[in-house]
């Protein structure tokens, strides 16, 4: 019987055929595998150490590859908290900076077994730039020297964390005070213990008003 018009019956076509299929099939999968692992096995790895030569041995010392030379300061420019403060305000001046919420009220809410929970009800954000509250904490260094602080004073600050205990923390910084933090979280006792291990230089306590403190 004769082959059928346009059939792919002859053995030499269709063993071609499937050679082509074949060829087409290692040259799309293999090729670029090959590719690619002899691209990873040329990846440069990344060099996080030099070795530095100490008393004329290598390999024993290592620098950051970033730099050649020791880092004197963590930022260019700035040496203390304060300035560094003062350089980032400078840098983001319009930038908003702390926000803060006001309370609109608060409630306790009973759970189903009995403990009471307080669920309080915010305003929304209002934000204060890096340029606002530099001078407000230059302001509040200002009022230190007034009230005749010096280095060899302290500073307590009882609040809860806030705008204003960062401004207080950052005007302390920059007259050189040292500041004593106290929290209300840990309770009387520690309140106590706290101002008694700094009375005698403790020169001045802030507080906030909204805190019941009575000792």
């Amino acid at each position: 019987m004769g082959d059928s018009e346009g059939g792919f019956s002859n053995p030499s076509i269709l063993e071609n055929l499937v050679y082509g299929v074949v060829g087409a099939v290692v040259f799309g999968v293999l090729v670029p595998l090959l590719f690619s692992i002899i691209l990873v096995g040329k990846k440069k790895v990344k060099q996080r150490g030099v070795p530095v030569e100490v008393g004329d041995e290598l390999g024993f010392a290592m620098r950051n590859s970033r730099y050649t030379e020791l880092v004197e300061v963590p930022w260019e420019g700035a040496t203390t908290i304060a300035a560094l403060f003062e350089q980032s305000c400078g840098k983001h001046s319009r930038d908003p900076f702390l926000g803060t919420r006001k309370l609109i009220n608060r409630e306790f809410i009973t759970a189903g077994d009995g403990r009471k929970f307080e669920k309080v009800h915010l305003g929304e954000y209002q934000w204060e730039t890096y340029e606002e509250i530099f001078n407000r904490a230059c302001n509040f260094a200002s009022g230190l020297i007034k009230l005749g602080h010096n280095v060899d004073s302290h500073v307590a600050i009882f609040s809860d964390t806030q705008a204003e205990w960062l401004i207080a923390f950052q005007g302390c910084f920059r007259q050189n005070i040292t500041i004593v933090t106290i929290y209300a979280s840990l309770g009387e006792d520690a309140l106590i213990h706290s101002l008694n291990e700094i009375m005698d230089n403790l020169h001045s306590f802030f507080t906030d008003p909204n805190i019941d403190l009575d000792l």
